[in-house]
């Protein structure tokens, strides 16, 4: 028995103990309650929330900004749509002039050929009739023509 009656003086004894840590842990979570430090905890606390409140405000004004200069961006062009009118509308005008002077060059040669065989005709025309005016020039004329043709080129 002598066993067991140090057993139940242990167990007292650490019964003991074990209220006044409970008496302590009280004492120091009262301190705790009344101290500045949860003062301050929950002022942080509502401090953080404050800034999370702004933070999102200015994420969401963030994200509208950024959309508004994406819709910008895709608006925008390196060239405006009139400059580009302007300039299809100007090379078309170039194509047709260059086509319109190109055919009347090609046509040029065929218009002096043309120009000289009418010129030709008529300037025989011409001679015909006055010579039939003026036959002693006639007459000078064919004598001038067979000295031409006994005379070799000299060129």
């Amino acid at each position: 028995m002598a066993k067991l009656d140090e057993i139940t003086e242990l167990l007292t004894e650490e019964l003991e103990g074990l209220r006044t840590a409970i008496a302590q842990l009280h004492k120091i979570s009262g301190e705790l309650k009344n101290s500045e430090v949860v003062r301050d905890i929950f002022t942080i606390k509502r401090e953080l929330s404050a800034l999370d409140q702004k933070q999102d405000t200015h994420f969401q004004r963030s994200v509208r900004e950024s959309g508004k200069l994406s819709e910008k961006m895709a608006d925008a062009k390196l060239t405006p749509k009139w400059l580009l009118a302007l300039f299809c509308i100007a090379s078309t005008l170039t194509l047709l002039a260059l086509g319109y002077f190109g055919y009347h060059f090609i046509q040029l040669e065929d218009y002096r050929a043309e120009s000289f065989e009418n010129g030709k005709e008529q300037v025989i025309l011409d001679l015909k009739g006055y010579f039939d005016q003026h036959p002693e020039v006639y007459n000078d004329f064919q004598a001038w023509s067979k000295e031409q043709e006994r005379v070799p080129n000299q060129k």
